[in-house]
């Protein structure tokens, strides 16, 4: 495995959450883009999932259909591997293979943007999925975005809310 591949799977672990409502995935859609305006980055799609049902969609300034339609291939891996999509590239790569080769580009993206929504003890309850920056940076928003949700519900829970 490589370094990227255990780093993204340690993040899989960090940025799981107590719990994951309807309101939350909005209270998660607000911290990312909060997050992108707070960074100054240009505007990104970003759209959050559980199961079959769209929980919050935004398409920011700047963003656009296409940004839309590669955030639900990324989605789709995510959906398939359980995994980030960013992880789902590594994989193939660490073993020698390339992604692209077994998985249609038009339906499946390994590139970074797509991140699992976790809870411990349960596993995969839903997906964020962002597009419109490089990949990297696309990773970059939906991790900051899940750390910026998970200190919310931190600090509301230990205010009794």
């Amino acid at each position: 495995m490589s370094d990227l591949a255990a780093e993204l799977l340690f993040l899989e672990q960090e940025l799981q959450v107590p719990s994951f409502s309807n309101d939350d995935a909005l209270m998660l859609g607000l911290c990312a883009v909060e997050w992108i305006k707070e960074s100054g980055k240009p505007g990104v799609y970003i759209v959050i999932k559980r199961g079959a049902s769209v929980l919050f969609t935004h398409c920011m300034k700047n963003a656009n259909e296409d940004n839309r339609l590669f955030a639900e291939r990324k989605i789709r891996t995510v959906e398939m591997f359980e995994h980030c999509s960013m992880y789902a590239g590594e994989k193939y790569k660490s073993k020698g293979r390339v992604f692209e080769s077994y998985y249609d580009e038009t339906v499946y993206q390994c590139k970074g943007g797509a991140f699992p929504i976790c809870i411990p003890g349960t596993g995969m309850v839903g997906v964020i999925g962002i597009s419109g920056l490089s990949a990297a940076e696309d990773h970059e928003v939906s991790v900051m975005a899940l750390r910026k949700f998970i200190q919310k519900k931190q600090r509301s829970a230990e205010a009794g809310q």
